[in-house]
């Protein structure tokens, strides 16, 4: 939270991979009480899912790593070094306090999703899956925290410390007073 003339307003949070982050943002990052980054883990060709779902978590004032902003993966991407490619990943998972896979029905063609769970469940960080629209969920997944659509993923940001708009408009997502058709994620998400 900041305040703005007088008013406390939820910042908003950031991708720790972005590459032009100044450095009062990445003290701003270091100095949060709750201190919560979680790491998008996608395939590839979910990325515009993975964008606007990480947008979104990060409208709610929690942290991301979205690595399709890291400059030094996609160097190792682009000349095929397996090696570079792990460090990247890595280095990613360590910066992060969570790990949130985002599951299609094509995830199960990645090499590198199972590599980023299991690298970050030996690594003791928090792990969820939010399944997009009408997605089974992968065997090797069941291991973390299964988010089922809109309201699994709302309420799992109001956990991390977010705040959500969408929650906090009268419990739209709760009461049903206003339908989850208007959520900025309807598309991708039950």
């Amino acid at each position: 939270m900041i305040t703005l003339l007088g008013e406390q307003v939820m910042a908003k949070g950031i991708n720790l991979a972005n590459p032009i982050l100044t450095e009062s943002q990445r003290r701003a990052f270091s100095a949060k009480p709750n201190n919560v980054c979680v790491f998008l883990s996608h395939i590839s060709i979910d990325k515009d899912a993975a964008i606007k779902i990480g947008e979104y978590i990060m409208s709610t004032g929690i942290d991301i790593y979205l690595d399709i902003y890291d400059r030094d993966l996609e160097t190792a991407m682009q000349i095929g070094d397996p090696s570079a490619i792990t460090s990247s990943i890595e280095k990613g998972i360590a910066n992060s306090t969570h790990i949130m896979c985002i599951v299609s029905p094509r995830t199960v063609n990645s090499w590198w999703v199972p590599y980023e769970i299991g690298f970050g469940k030996k690594s003791n960080k928090k792990l969820s899956t939010l399944l997009l629209r009408s997605t089974p969920i992968p065997q090797f997944l069941e291991v973390t925290r299964v988010l089922k659509g809109i309201d699994d993923l709302e309420w799992y940001i109001k956990e991390q410390g977010g705040s959500s708009q969408f929650l906090l408009e009268g419990h739209r997502v709760l009461t049903g007073t206003n339908s989850k058709y208007s959520h900025p994620l309807f598309q991708y998400l039950d």
